[in-house]
């Protein structure tokens, strides 16, 4: 029996490890994981869109608590008859603070509605058993034969 070099050894551990990192780096695919680990696939999407939509909800949540406190607290102040001062806070920089408040409201709602629709668009690929095609896929409006670029 022939004795193993350290050079072959070496070799061997270092072909294995190539050969996993392969394994790994294909699981990471779409090609390769829609069509051999599906469920794991389709979980790893749906359980993404909706961490995005639990933090966007979060997030217009607490965007609406802060302006609600905001608020109260500026009722409260003028109970106690007390204003801001002219130099800081004059009608035009209200203003704009009301709009850019208004803004950043409606982004954030329509940061929910982009991320329910994300939400339902991979519920409706995984009830649909979607698998990503193999190869290159043509453009839209190309010929058959033309590759996508």
């Amino acid at each position: 029996m022939a004795a193993f070099s350290l050079e072959r050894v070496l070799k061997v551990l270092v072909f294995a490890a190539l050969a996993l990192t392969v394994c790994k780096g294909l699981g990471r695919t779409p090609e390769y994981a829609s069509r051999v680990d599906s469920r794991r696939f389709f979980n790893g999407l749906v359980n993404d869109a909706e961490n995005s939509l639990i933090m966007k909800e979060r997030h217009l949540d607490f965007g609406d608590a802060t302006a609600k406190a905001v608020r109260l607290r500026l009722e409260e102040l003028e109970r106690m008859g007390r204003t801001p001062d002219p130099d800081l806070v004059n009608e035009e920089s209200l203003r704009r603070a009301v709009a850019r408040r208004m803004a950043i409201r409606e982004r954030d709602a329509d940061y929910v509605v982009l991320a329910r629709e994300k939400l339902d668009r991979m519920r409706a690929l995984e009830r649909d058993g979607w698998r990503m095609p193999l190869g290159l896929t043509p453009r839209a409006g190309a010929t058959s034969g033309e590759a996508a670029p």
